[in-house]
């Protein structure tokens, strides 16, 4: 459909994620140049005030060096019958992954489980490493009792945590301290101390909605024809790391 609306002449507005396949994902931002038009894929949670925040705050060196991230993506929402947990809501992950982080993936794991239909994953974990030695875990499930959208962001020296659904959204910078010299002492305990840790909640201005904000940068790229920050052509590396992730996945479940 958004292939033939682009060879149409049309601009197109594309649910997450861009295609299911990196090839039909190609071809679709090859229509999208060769026709002058906008291909803007929903990644929603890039254009929250609060994912823009944290970027802020990484390239400003606020955290130091960043070593790790986490992502959580937990609840029981809606189950799905004709795809799988992966590429349900992994879309949302690796999207604000590669924003917060924009590092070409060097290494990518996946172990899906299948507990509830034959075949159709309900929970999956997810490795990625990044270009420099930047780690991230990926968890995700619909059979869990608690509902987070949840990302924390591990630096040398602070941390982020920011909690993404929308009646709870938050970010949290976290200090702390410990001494990675060698003990003093022999017979010292072998372990690193650590001397301080203390978070804080960040006082940001109300956050507009994100789709709100979505929806306007679409229409200003159409004016202007700006390249959207979630465009066809920058959204394609999702694509492909969701795919490089499904050829070699493990599975396992009870269904």
């Amino acid at each position: 459909m958004a292939l033939a609306a682009l060879r149409a002449g049309k601009h197109v507005w594309v649910e997450k994620p861009l295609a299911l396949s990196a090839a039909h994902g190609r071809e679709l931002v090859d229509a999208a140049r060769d026709a002058g038009r906008v291909l803007f894929v929903d990644e929603t949670f890039l254009y929250d005030p609060l994912v823009r925040e944290m970027k802020r705050l990484i390239e400003a060196g606020a955290l130091g060096p960043v070593f790790h991230l986490t992502f959580e993506r937990l609840g029981m929402g809606r189950i799905r019958r004709d795809s799988d947990v992966w590429w349900n809501s992994a879309p949302h992950d690796l999207s604000i992954l590669f924003y917060l982080v924009p590092r070409p993936v060097t290494v990518i794991r996946l172990h899906r489980h299948a507990h509830l239909q034959p075949g159709i994953a309900d929970v999956a974990l997810c490795d990625v490493e990044l270009e420099g030695g930047v780690s991230a875990h990926i968890h995700l499930s619909w059979l869990h009792p608690e509902k987070t959208a949840k990302v924390i962001v591990v630096g040398r020296e602070r941390m982020l945590a920011y909690e993404g659904r929308f009646e709870k959204r938050g970010l949290t910078l976290y200090d702390f301290t410990f001494d990675l010299s060698p003990p003093a002492a022999r017979g010292a305990a072998p372990i690193v101390p650590i001397s301080g840790f203390a978070g804080c909640a960040l006082e940001l201005p109300a956050a507009s909605e994100p789709l709100a904000l979505a929806a306007e940068h679409f229409v200003e790229c159409v004016r202007t024809g700006a390249e959207p920050l979630t465009s066809g052509a920058r959204s394609l590396r999702v694509v492909e790391a969701l795919e490089a992730a499904d050829r070699t996945a493990t599975g396992g479940g009870s269904a």
